[in-house]
Order: structure tokens, then C-alpha cells, then sequence
């Protein structure tokens, strides 16, 4: 890892969420809270909701595992993706990115769920306890098809040396490895590449293969778009500031795994 910048910090703190150990869940939510403020003060100023994110877990038949949630609706970002992906290209982002198309808004929102979905930890075991107080018991370690995810994702920030086609091909065949091949999630793998874009200077950057748009830029275009109806259907107490929440933490989730900018890195 490389934590001397907010962006190396956040990707740090996003990626011990999914790594085996005991640290309490508490302190993961803490380092991820501090992080995304730190970033979301440089990329964001005021318009910065995602205090109304946290790190937390639920419990489902098949085990419970950390990730993004809202605090107060206590839902996954990961679920809320998944709903808004049917979403219409919204006007903000059409305007901030001409070039895009409603395809392309529809991967861009299936690939930052598989992002979310990536980072969260393994399910562990549901115990129940008779309503005693919990030990904190060590993580599952990650599985193999999440780890080389996370892997190809970090990849495109610290390692320098391989090719951006090199970077693109990892990247797709991880993320097809650890989501499934269906239809859609292999759809999507082909429109992500590694390009050199950017300002002040060209470095590596998750983005659409067809347009060049970084996936990051691409998200945060849509801050302060309405709730989209397909969302209200499933999320129906969601509030606008909750939307702006997911909006920006993804962006900022993006950024983190990009290559830092020269005015970062110095």
C-alpha cells in the first residue's frame, strides 16, 4: 500500500475491510470514516454527505460480511447499485460527458457495485448466542477469485510497471472470475479498460474502453442528481442527501484505486 496521500489512505482502509483479522468493526469504520472525509475534503468541499456512510454488516441465511452501508437506512451501497443501475442516464452526467451513452451509464454502475460487492469481507457464520455479547473472532480470509480482484484493482495504482493492456486484461479477467459470466457482468468486463488519462499529467485510470472516461468522473458528474424512481420503488424512505452519499463514495472509491496525480504524489 501506499498511504501518503488521501487517495493511497482511503484504498488502505477499504481494502482491510475485506482482509482476514480481528480488528473490531468499530475501529474498520473509524479508518474508513477518516479516510473518505479526508479525500471528500479535496475532491468535494462542502457538498461532502458521506459522513452517512459507514462500515457495518448484516446478517442473510448465508453468513454476515463487512462492507459500505448507509448508516441510517442500514442498506448495502452494493444494493443500491444494483437497483439504480436501471436508472436513465441523468442530465448532469449527459452534460459533464457528452460522449457517454446509456450503456455505458449502465456498466459504469454494475462495475462500482462489483467494486463494493469486491471489498466487502467473506461471509462468515451466523452464530447466535442467546443475546450474549459477541467475541470479536478473526475475519474469513478472502477467497481466492475476491483477492485477485482486489488485486487487479489495487494493481492499477501500484504497479507502475505493467501495461495499461496488461492492467485491462487482469482487471477483466478477475472481476469475470469473481462476479460470474453472465450476460451482463461480461457485457460490462468489455467496456472497462486501463487508460493514461488525466490532469495535470497522463497516469492510469479505470475507465470506459470506448470513450476514455474515467469510471471516477463519470460517477461523481451525477452528485446532486434526483433519486432516481427505480430506486424509490425499492428504497422508498432513501433520501436525496443518502443518494448524494452513495454518488460521492463511490467516485471517491474510484479515485482511490487510480494512479495518484502528480500534485498528490509530490
Amino acid at each position: 500500500m501506499n498511504p501518503s496521500s488521501p487517495r493511497g489512505r482511503l484504498r488502505d482502509a477499504l481494502l482491510c475491510v475485506g482482509e482476514r483479522g480481528d480488528l473490531d468493526e468499530a475501529d474498520l469504520s473509524a479508518a474508513v470514516a477518516a479516510a473518505l472525509r479526508e479525500l471528500a475534503s479535496e475532491a468535494l468541499d462542502e457538498r461532502s454527505r458521506v459522513d452517512l456512510v459507514t462500515v457495518g454488516a448484516e446478517d442473510h441465511p448465508w453468513g454476515r460480511s463487512l462492507g459500505l452501508r448507509l448508516a441510517d437506512y442500514d442498506v448495502d451501497l452494493s444494493d443500491v447499485l444494483l437497483y439504480a443501475d436501471e436508472s436513465h442516464l441523468p442530465s448532469r452526467v449527459r452534460e459533464s460527458c457528452p460522449t457517454l451513452n446509456q450503456e455505458e451509464w449502465e456498466a459504469v454502475l454494475l462495475v462500482s457495485k462489483l467494486v463494493f460487492t469486491g471489498l466487502q469481507s467473506e461471509p462468515e457464520p451466523v452464530r447466535d448466542d442467546a443475546g450474549r455479547h459477541q467475541q470479536v473472532t478473526p475475519r474469513p480470509p478472502r477467497s481466492v477469485a475476491r483477492e485477485r480482484f482486489c488485486l487487479a484493482l489495487a494493481a492499477i495504482s501500484e504497479r507502475p510497471d505493467l501495461h495499461q493492456d496488461e492492467l485491462t486484461a487482469q482487471l477483466r479477467t478477475a472481476l469475470l472470475n469473481f462476479a460470474s459470466e453472465t450476460p451482463d457482468n461480461k457485457e460490462a468486463a468489455q467496456r472497462i479498460a486501463v487508460l493514461h488519462t488525466g490532469e495535470p499529467q497522463q497516469r492510469p485510470r479505470l475507465c470506459l474502453s470506448r470513450s476514455g472516461v474515467a469510471f471516477a468522473e463519470v460517477v461523481l458528474s451525477a452528485d446532486g442528481s434526483p433519486v432516481p424512481s427505480c430506486l424509490r420503488e425499492e428504497f422508498p424512505d432513501l433520501t436525496q442527501d443518502e443518494w448524494n452519499a452513495v454518488i460521492q463514495v463511490t467516485g471517491l472509491t474510484l479515485m482511490a484505486f487510480e494512479t495518484e496525480p502528480a500534485r498528490d504524489a509530490e
